[in-house]
């Protein structure tokens, strides 16, 4: 396991103005949950879904559910025990947003959001293709990505993306590369 060291909720995702598209809006088509009857999907307006767990900044490794990853694959899904639906896990809140794994599955996970930490080969090297799927000495970088769901649209963000080169693990500083969170870096901590 790994987590970000430092992490505490709106570290990564909570920064205003840039975060702030994250949170429902009033105008955004919402509709009023019934507070009695608590559901996934239910819009909580202090960010986050109702069915939601809150992600502590940690990544895990489940070669089980997500073989395709390969050894060098972490992520918040990923935590033991979790399975889907409200309050399992795989409705993550963080910040001023929150994730949601494609479909429940865990086998589709580079296809909703979600958070990640994996090894990138580079281009012309083995399995090139796959987050995770080379090893550090073919050539790459490390690599930390955390999405968000948006509120009615779905649509997939990347709230802060960042490098780190080299190494043989994980473990170090990342510079920001990409996202709506200005963070300029995170540091990743073995747990």
């Amino acid at each position: 396991m790994y987590r970000i060291a430092g992490y505490q909720d709106g570290l990564v995702g909570g920064a205003e103005p840039e975060c702030d598209v994250l949170a429902p809006h009033f105008d955004s088509g919402l509709t009023w949950p019934d507070e009695n009857d608590p559901q996934p999907g239910d819009w909580c307006f202090d960010a986050g879904v109702a069915g939601g767990v809150s992600w502590d900044g940690t990544f895990y490794r489940d070669t089980a559910r997500f073989p395709a990853g390969g050894q060098l694959f972490w992520s918040g899904y990923f935590k033991p025990g979790s399975v889907a639906g409200m309050q399992g896990g795989f409705w993550i809140n963080f910040g001023q947003g929150w994730s949601h794994l494609f479909n429940d599955d865990p086998a589709q996970i580079l296809g909703g959001a979600s958070q990640k930490l994996f090894w990138e080969p580079v281009a012309g090297t083995a399995g090139a293709g796959l987050p995770g799927s080379a090893t550090p000495a073919t050539g790459g970088r490390w690599k930390l990505v955390i999405e968000a769901t948006m509120f009615v649209t779905l649509e997939v963000v990347v709230v802060w993306s960042g490098v780190k080169a080299g190494g043989s693990d994980p473990v170090g500083t990342y510079t920001r590369v990409s996202g709506l969170d200005p963070l300029p870096s995170l540091t990743i901590e073995r747990v």
